[in-house]
């Protein structure tokens, strides 16, 4: 029965792991040149004060950037 138990943690282990790998190493699809505007917009972080300049930014994702884990606001 011990032995099952540690076959089972074992293999629960490798497929975490292996899901990580994979996950790290894939690469990420290209982004198409014409789906980026240039633009001249700053934000703020609230948390820890940090301010960001974006330059050129994607039409497909058109999110703020995030610091510490939240969504940066926009300055006007």
């Amino acid at each position: 029965m011990e032995y099952l138990i540690a076959f089972t943690i074992g293999l629960l282990i490798f497929r975490f792991l292996r899901n990580s790998i994979f996950s790290l190493a894939s690469i990420p699809p290209e982004i198409d040149t014409d789906d980026v505007v240039e633009i001249s917009q700053s934000f703020l972080c609230n948390k820890c004060g940090t301010q960001l300049t974006v330059n050129r930014q994607s039409v497909v994702v058109n999110e703020p950037p995030k610091h510490c884990k939240d969504e940066m606001q926009p300055l006007d």
